[in-house]
């Protein structure tokens, strides 16, 4: 999770031009949902019930990346800043309930 905490913040400060469409998201949104998706996975899995922390946590994080941006030839978006969310909630939900379901919590009680 360090690696790709790291690996996230250098790619942020890069100055990159990316260009065309999965439809009619662009590429870029789709890579801040996919890389946000992926740094939300490893701990709801863990502790499920630290996943609201894990929310509030990484979508700091991004939202401070964008507001520093500027510093390094880059703009802070306000679409980057919902794509890194949408992923962040995205991959904290779905890796919540794989923790619960390995944990066994998640089946239903009879």
């Amino acid at each position: 999770m360090i690696i790709l905490f790291v690996i996230i913040t250098l790619l942020s400060f890069t100055p990159i031009q990316l260009s065309g469409s999965f439809g009619p998201i662009d590429v870029d949104k789709a890579y801040h949902f996919v890389a946000y998706f992926c740094l939300a996975l490893p701990l709801p899995i863990l502790r499920p019930r630290l996943t609201i922390w894990v929310v509030l946590g990484i979508m700091t994080y991004g939202g401070l990346i964008e507001l520093a941006q500027y510093l390094f030839g880059r703009e802070p978006s306000w679409g980057d800043f919902i794509a890194n969310g949408i992923g962040v909630i995205f991959g904290a939900a779905f890796a919540r309930q794989m923790g619960l379901w390995i944990c066994g919590l998640g089946e239903p009680k009879s």
